[in-house]
């Protein structure tokens, strides 16, 4: 039987959300008869290794200090014995379920490929150009798919090289929401932003869609490319977007915050956005199980908002309207892993010497 590693957390905003996620993944699998590692990625960068039936409280204030598991390129993970020895943990496939920041935005899926693990997900490049919200807007839109004008905030700009106002403004990388502000119509209030939290790392600014409707849906690869059912986000009247508190802190999370699953649209906005979804997958590749969200105007408008490589939840409740269930998910995705090939691309070049021995001195090189 293959062995499963469930890993989560990791150092990002999305951490404890992540935790979650990676719980019910491994609580799932195990209850379908798999055989699950779970290895928690702490916010200090620490590896763990904890018991499948773990709740979330214990990583409130957590101390697994037993239980530390080493991770190192391209080694992998072991555990640490007495004496100072360490054992290789044997892992058929990783899945990953770690939101935000390195272990979504494929630098973690770069370190397990090049350690020779199959691991869920797209690859670490698509995973990079979904976290970048300007490369996706760019990418999108040269493959059709309508996309939001979408501009890099710059030092200096006094907001005339920005579509008309409001804008809402969001950090070029991460996702859920956190760090948006909406309703803009200062150019200060954008340079004030810039300047703080994770928008410091890079500023987009868009035209605020005031109005527009959420629909999201997801895409799945395995065993041939899918794509769930629409869902329209209720979000509170009274709030500009749908933030990080409407999809996570309300209720049991994401899969029972209020919408409306199956969206009641006009068929042809379906239609749309279903084909934008498939042409998507077919750009960034289609292994995972991504969720793709768009803006409605009500109308005819329908433009691209952002792509999530992780999903929280794996999206799970999206497919559980279209009668797959989270085993079968969750099954699907590692199935997918095992079925490809680990490479190590940086491992695969042999060096003989010869550049070394034939440069002399390297200050001859600065002269």
């Amino acid at each position: 039987m293959s062995e499963i590693g469930v890993v989560f957390g990791g150092p990002s905003p999305e951490h404890d959300i992540s935790i979650l996620t990676g719980l019910q993944a491994a609580r799932a699998l195990a209850q379908a008869g798999r055989s699950v590692t779970c290895l928690y990625w702490a916010k200090d960068a620490t590896w763990w290794r904890v018991p499948v039936e773990i709740e979330a409280s214990s990583f409130v204030d957590p101390d697994f200090s037993r239980d530390v598991v080493d991770f190192s390129v391209p080694s992998g993970f072991s555990t640490r014995g007495r004496l100072g020895r360490s054992a290789s943990l044997a892992l058929d496939v990783v899945l990953n379920c770690c939101h935000g920041g390195p272990g979504e935005d494929g630098a973690l899926t770069a370190a397990l490929l090049l350690c020779g693990l199959r691991t869920t997900g797209p690859s670490p490049e698509a995973c990079a150009l979904a976290m970048d919200k300007l490369a996706t807007a760019a990418v999108a839109g040269a493959c059709g798919v309508p996309v939001i004008d979408t501009v890099l905030w710059q030092p200096g700009m006094d907001g005339t090289e920005l579509p008309p106002p409001p804008w809402i403004a969001k950090p070029r990388y991460g996702g859920s929401s956190l760090g948006i502000e909406a309703d803009i119509a200062d150019a200060q209030t954008l340079a004030d932003l810039a300047r703080r939290g994770p928008a410091a790392a890079g500023l987009i600014v868009q035209p605020y869609l005031k109005g527009w409707v959420d629909l999201n849906a997801a895409v799945r690869g395995h065993p041939e490319v899918v794509v769930s059912p629409i869902e329209r986000p209720l979000k509170p009247e009274s709030n500009t977007v749908y933030g990080y508190e409407d999809k996570y802190l309300r209720g049991e999370g994401m899969q029972s915050a209020p919408r409306e699953l199956p969206a009641e649209i006009p068929a042809a906005v379906a239609e749309r956005i279903t084909s934008s979804a498939r042409d998507l997958s077919a750009v960034w590749g289609s292994t995972g199980a991504v969720r793709v969200d768009f803006l409605w105007d009500g109308a005819d408008d329908v433009r691209l908002c952002e792509i999530n490589a992780i999903p929280g939840s794996w999206g799970a409740y999206l497919w559980a309207a279209a009668g797959v269930s989270r085993e079968e998910l969750l099954t699907g995705l590692v199935e997918e892993a095992l079925a490809g090939v680990p490479t190590r691309p940086q491992w695969a070049a042999t060096s003989t010497g010869t550049a070394l021995r034939a440069a002399g001195t390297i200050s001859s090189k600065l002269a």
